[in-house]
């Protein structure tokens, strides 16, 4: 009877352990160690409020983390920071796999705390995720001078490879290719030429007609070829002076590119290109700035201000055009020379539910596509002339 009851207890005990494995909630989960969050800056009167920030990667870098940040403000901000108002921020850091947990982390293992303009940092385990408050001082009692955040105005003899680099020499929409040596910086003003080029197009189709009208075109962005993010932001505003293509079939672009565009959540928010401006219809005057999200395939998502045209304002005049861009929690609003030409409040009525709350970096662009148009059978080449860029961390037209 001794040796059945302890042949009892070990099966029972056996069991147990084996029910217990299989469970996998009681499986071990890898502690994240290395815990650093995204700059949270201190709230100013008068600016854009910290993004939402759900990329799984370093700032700056293509380097993938474990983890995903979200910043939240308390109170809601619709556009800018109030004045004379106490804001919190709620970081909340959530593992990216199932096995790996933040449990056992204290506030003193995480990095990059803010300590500026703060009031207090407490810190709560929920489940494997983090979630730290950060109450900062109240903001001042008038709104704060706007910053500029990010510039380039092109006076130098080449490009600024600390600010932009080449676009990859990708081939673009069917009919055109980005090259290198289609960029080019002299005389105060970024150069982005473009130009037929049939020896290139042998080489990327059989249809003689197409090889014969395939455009070589230049495109620059503020991401390096390898991914580094040379420059990336999100609510904010944006601007640049440029003298854009009036040949029709060229199609000349200013836009914010997400690296989250391909994540197909909630509508827009976690990424969306933003086309600031784009030509496609020369000869009858008219440009088009968008949106795209949910990817490039068969879920992708878009909606365009189409054939916009502002009655006293004509981009194709030989001269040069301030395109710009205020991005806020709340709304897009696209201007032309200070004049809004079209206004997107993130709505259903635009079939989009919410605003991109995940940085963006810059693009200026040359290239030829269908929706550009036919070329002109003269045609032998041109350029996009850019005189600056400018970002903003608040609006600059009320």
């Amino acid at each position: 009877m001794k040796y059945l009851t302890l042949i009892f207890i070990f099966l029972t005990a056996l069991i147990v352990s084996c029910i217990s494995a299989g469970n996998p909630n009681n499986r071990s989960k890898t502690k994240i160690e290395s815990v650093e969050i995204y700059p949270v800056t201190a709230p100013a009167a008068g600016n854009y409020p910290q993004n939402l920030y759900k990329l799984p990667y370093k700032a700056h870098t293509n380097e993938y983390l474990d983890y995903s940040q979200t910043v939240q403000w308390e109170p809601d901000v619709r556009k800018t920071f109030d004045t004379n108002t106490v804001y919190t921020a709620i970081v909340r850091l959530d593992p990216l796999h199932k096995n790996f947990t933040f449990k056992g982390n204290e506030i003193n293992d995480i990095k990059g705390l803010p300590s500026e303009g703060v009031d207090s940092i407490t810190m709560e385990t929920k489940g494997d995720s983090i979630v730290l408050r950060i109450v900062y001082e109240k903001t001042a009692g008038k709104n704060a001078e706007s910053k500029l955040i990010f510039w380039d105005d092109f006076n130098g003899n080449s490009l600024d490879f600390s600010k932009w680099d080449n676009a990859p020499e990708w081939d673009r929409q069917g009919r055109s290719s980005w090259k290198d040596d289609m960029v080019s910086v002299n005389a105060g003003f970024l150069h982005l030429g473009f130009k037929r080029d049939p020896v290139l197009g042998a080489e990327k189709s059989k249809n003689k007609t197409l090889a014969n009208n395939w455009i070589r075109c230049g495109a620059i962005r503020t991401q390096k070829k390898n991914g580094y993010m040379l420059f990336s932001n999100g609510f904010g505003f944006y601007e640049a002076r440029i003298k854009l293509p009036k040949i029709n079939g060229i199609w000349g672009g200013f836009w914010l590119m997400s690296p989250s565009q391909w994540i197909m959540t909630d509508e827009g928010v976690i990424g969306t290109e933003i086309d600031i401006v784009e030509t496609f219809d020369s000869p009858r005057h008219l440009y088009n700035a968008a949106l795209n999200w949910n990817g490039y395939g068969k879920n992708r998502k878009a909606v365009h201000s189409f054939e916009s045209k502002l009655p006293d304002i004509d981009i194709f005049d030989g001269e040069f055009h301030v395109f710009a861009l205020d991005w806020s929690p709340s709304e897009y609003i696209f201007f032309v020379d200070g004049e809004i030409f079209w206004r997107v409040d993130g709505g259903a009525r635009f079939k989009n539910s919410g605003i991109n709350q995940n940085p963006n970096y810059i693009k200026l662009t040359t290239e030829s596509g269908e929706f550009s148009g036919a070329i002109p059978e003269d045609f032998t080449d041109g350029e996009m002339l850019v005189d600056y860029v400018r970002v903003y961390n608040q609006p600059q037209y009320n």
